[in-house]
């Protein structure tokens, strides 16, 4: 982050507060997890927040590319990470890079980084397929997992 030139103050303000609220919502993120009890089945953990079962789960049989993700998010914020990955890999993923995300927002505030230099960084797009095509592998290993 060394050799970053802030913007104008209000916009340098501003991406400190988008930061902060990211490295907020990682930080919250991780606590509902840990309150969250994963649920036996490796799916449904979700319905504990008011959300309803998986639709797609219920009216084909099928797994969602979303199914197990709360569930494995949840073993994962008990250091249970050989459950979280046998549940869903990708939540385990997720989870590194929630935890990887607070230290790395705060910086990036203190930094002055403006949101939008990482996002339309160079790269960048490899970087979500990546991430794309990791969620659907893990979706893939889902449907195997559960048949």
């Amino acid at each position: 982050m060394a050799g970053v030139a802030p913007g104008p103050s209000g916009e340098a303000r501003c991406d400190r507060w988008v930061w902060l609220g990211i490295a907020a919502g990682a930080s919250l993120a991780l606590v509902v997890a840990r309150a969250l009890a994963p649920a036996p089945g490796g799916v449904g953990t979700h319905e504990q927040l008011g959300l309803p079962p998986c639709a797609f789960l219920a009216l084909t049989g099928w797994p969602c590319p979303s199914c197990g993700l709360t569930t494995s998010f949840a073993h994962a914020a008990r250091l249970d990470f050989g459950r979280a990955l046998v549940t869903q890999p990708f939540g385990l993923l997720a989870f590194g890079l929630t935890l990887l995300l607070i230290p790395l927002a705060l910086g990036l505030a203190r930094a002055r980084v403006p949101w939008s230099r990482l996002i339309f960084a160079r790269g960048a797009d490899l970087v979500i397929y990546t991430l794309l095509a990791l969620y659907l592998l893990s979706w893939l290993y889902k449907i195997a997992a559960m048949r």
